[in-house]
């Protein structure tokens, strides 16, 4: 079940975005890895149109989350929004992203938004197919813009014109 991500998941929300950024596998790795507290943080700031929700197993896990972000603070971008989109990685490859995506994509027509961007390693194909099957374009590739492990790696920006 999607539902609306509460400040008792974002230990859960923390977790599953360090798993990601720890091995370099799927992001760019961080220099220290996500708390409680900037995940609070960042929770708070998470209102309407730029909202996160958490996908709930039926056990009552929080396996996955996403998130509609603010792109930037200029006011003539405030009809877009960046996405985020992660799955715990005992949970991987199981549609769950797909579902996830759809219904970032069903909610930021909900709030109005104009334009979605997702952004992933060029390596990420996994990602690529699920956002080109929603219908986003590859609209950038930055070279070399992202360190991991020691080697750089390219990333690429998708677009999705929603109106």
């Amino acid at each position: 079940m999607i539902r609306r991500a509460k400040f008792s998941d974002v230990e859960d929300i923390a977790k599953i975005y360090n798993q990601a950024m720890a091995p370099g596998v799927f992001a760019i790795s961080r220099v220290s890895p996500d708390t409680r507290t900037e995940r609070l943080a960042w929770l708070s700031e998470h209102k309407d149109p730029y909202a996160a929700f958490v996908y709930e197993h039926d056990s009552g896990k929080v396996i996955a989350w996403c998130s509609l972000n603010t792109f930037s603070m200029r006011p003539e971008y405030m009809e877009l929004s960046e996405i985020s989109c992660y799955v715990d990685e005992q949970h991987r490859r199981r549609g769950i992203g797909r579902l996830m995506l759809a219904h970032l994509i069903e909610s930021a027509n909900t709030f109005g938004l104009r334009a979605l961007l997702g952004r992933t390693l060029e390596r990420n194909v996994g990602a690529t197919k699920n956002f080109n099957s929603f219908g986003f374009r590859r609209v950038a590739m930055l070279r070399e813009l992202s360190l991991v492990r020691g080697e750089w790696h390219n990333d690429v920006w998708l677009w999705k014109q929603l109106r």
